[in-house]
């Protein structure tokens, strides 16, 4: 059976380094980042969550055969980076991580697998985990449809406070729809609209559009552009405008928009719980960078 011991003092160095020299590989692969600046972001982000995480060796018999990097944030732990000896014996780990999570006080334990680093891969795949969410992200320089005649519009000041106050409470309700506690949802909603947009519509990285068909205004688009991997934040089509394949051509039009900006892929976030999403994401030949899954440890006996 596998067991978990925190990393020594001494050793503690050593293993941060390993951690963000994965971080930064990680950054590069999926989210299509310079060496440089990869290693730098992925500085900043394990020191900026430096008191929610640990840093364990993974042990059988007294004997190290691998490492997991732990997070624990309110009701939320997970397992943030994992590296074995032999992938296959993940699953093994389970009742160690289940007993570190109750112990940190947190209502769910979850993990994520990443393409490309198989050690996480067995334990998503055990039946108690639970599918929350999926990023995904499409690489410009292949083909990208005609979004026909929809155009998108820079969205005005009086229709952004409209949709400012109806996004971060749909935003609020997935976190919630995906496992989080309603407070938990609602504090998390509310805390990355304020970091993500702090000047509204003229939150720099940001762009806001409605889209249009003729003089027909049929949904909306947020795209973050800060980063090279342009980020789909929200699409909507207006429930009078569905079923008529509004959604595609808004993701047409944006990957295009990103594209003519030099961006070289655009990514997105899709929750389980919205499969017409996912099917059209799979559909636009988007793939999978990470999987995330999660156990209620509320309801896990």
């Amino acid at each position: 059976m596998l067991e978990l011991r925190l990393v020594s003092d001494q050793e503690l160095p050593a293993r941060r380094r390993q951690a963000l020299d994965r971080a930064a590989e990680r950054r590069v692969r999926t989210r299509y980042e310079d060496p440089e600046d990869a290693r730098i972001m992925a500085e900043a982000v394990l020191e900026r969550n430096a008191d929610d995480l640990r840093h364990y060796d993974v042990v059988e018999g007294g004997v190290t055969v691998g490492w997991m990097l732990w997070r624990h944030k309110k009701d939320q732990a997970d397992v943030s980076d994992l590296v074995l000896d032999e992938s296959r014996r993940a699953p093994e780990l389970l009742p160690a991580l289940v007993e570190t999570a109750r112990a940190d006080g947190a209502r769910f334990l979850g993990v994520t697998a990443v393409p490309g680093e198989p050690a996480r891969d067995p334990l998503v795949a055990l039946d108690v985990f639970v599918p929350r969410a999926t990023n995904m992200a499409l690489p410009l320089d292949g083909h990208i449809g005609d979004p026909g005649e929809l155009e998108l519009r820079p969205m005005t000041a009086e229709t952004f406070d409209a949709y400012l106050d109806g996004s971060t409470d749909e935003y609020a309700g997935e976190l919630a729809a995906a496992g989080m506690s309603q407070k938990s949802a609602r504090e998390q909603a509310e805390q990355q609209m304020a970091e993500l947009i702090p000047a509204g519509l003229d939150s720099p990285g940001q762009s806001f559009f409605t889209a249009w068909v003729g003089d027909v205004p049929v949904g909306t688009l947020w795209l973050s552009t800060e980063d090279p991997l342009a980020f789909v934040y929200d699409i909507a089509v207006d429930e009078s405008q569905r079923r008529k394949g509004y959604g595609e051509a808004i993701m047409n039009a944006g990957a295009r928009w990103c594209r003519e900006r030099g961006h070289p892929a655009l990514g997105l976030n899709v929750f389980a719980h919205n499969p017409g999403a996912r099917a059209l994401y799979d559909k636009l030949d988007y793939h999978v960078t990470a999987d995330y899954r999660s156990i209620d440890l509320d309801d896990a006996g």
